[in-house]
């Protein structure tokens, strides 16, 4: 009996999930979709789903025979990230917090965002330290994953395809997560027991004695607080911003291009005296 009611609870979970549009944006308050599901089978309201919209609120109160209840936030249209691949530097942080795996790129090298697997779910933007992320409207040659009403019933399946397949990305790539994340712990605790089992064994190098003696005698420098540190690689971020703007500045000679490098070398003036400052209290 008890086995049965959990799988009637799956179930129900399995098909509230099918309802959320698999943004899986957390806007909900919950990291994904599959878990806000879990917790309106355990309960919760079902208008926490800002990308889902009034269809998804309908929907999921038809399937749970509860009233129908107004969006607790502002609808959120279907949208896709775009990158300003010039002003990209390389940091992989866009590509750390996709949750769908949907920007191809590589550490120090241009990003860019596969707009066929982008689910507009916004968390690639704020991490972007260059702020170098659009959110732009969806091209219309794509069928949205949010809940917008009237449109047919082949967009219909279409949609109900692309949810599917972004459901499994996202699966996919938590998985791939967990299991590098074990791997680290493995390797981790195989170098504990291994130190913990090696003798140490210590010999007197004359010439490392001299160069320690030597270190010690030198004024230690004063280390950075949080802060000055995080203030320096700013500054180092909207150099190298600059520096690609400036060479494309060279190469088109646009007048967007123009602004882009008078307001980059704005940016950095700044951070440099945001910088001094914080050295100087």
């Amino acid at each position: 009996m008890k086995l049965k009611s959990v799988n009637n609870q799956m179930q129900l979970i399995n098909l509230i999930d099918a309802l959320l549009p698999q943004t899986q944006c957390t806007k909900c308050g919950y990291q994904g979709c599959k878990p806000y599901a879990e917790a309106i089978a355990n309960g919760d309201a079902i208008n926490k789903c800002p990308p889902g919209g009034e269809e998804t609120i309908n929907a999921l109160a038809a399937l749970l025979d509860r009233p129908v209840i107004a969006l607790a936030e502002e609808h959120s249209p279907a949208q896709l990230a775009y990158i300003r691949e010039a002003e990209c530097i390389g940091c992989t942080k866009c590509i750390q917090a996709c949750p769908v795996d949907a920007i191809v790129g590589a550490a120090k090298l241009m990003h860019t965002v596969i707009a066929a697997e982008c689910t507009g779910c916004e968390l690639c933007v704020a991490p972007c330290p260059v702020d170098c992320i659009d959110i732009i409207s969806l091209p219309t040659k794509l069928v949205a994953l949010t809940g917008d009403s009237a449109i047919a019933e082949g967009q219909r399946v279409t949609r109900q395809l692309r949810r599917d397949h972004a459901r499994n990305r996202f699966e996919f790539r938590s998985t791939r997560l967990e299991r590098e994340e074990k791997r680290r712990q493995q390797e981790r605790q195989a170098r504990l027991q291994q130190a913990a089992v090696t003798p140490t064994i210590q010999t007197f190098d004359p010439k490392q004695s001299v160069i320690d003696k030597v270190k010690s005698q030198q004024p230690t420098a004063t280390a950075l607080t949080a802060e000055q540190k995080k203030l320096k690689i700013e500054v180092a971020m909207v150099q190298v911003a600059l520096n690609k703007a400036e060479k494309q500045l060279k190469q088109y000679n646009t007048p967007e291009l123009q602004q882009q490098v008078a307001n980059l070398k704005v940016k950095l003036a700044e951070a440099q005296q945001a910088f001094t400052s914080a050295l100087t209290e």
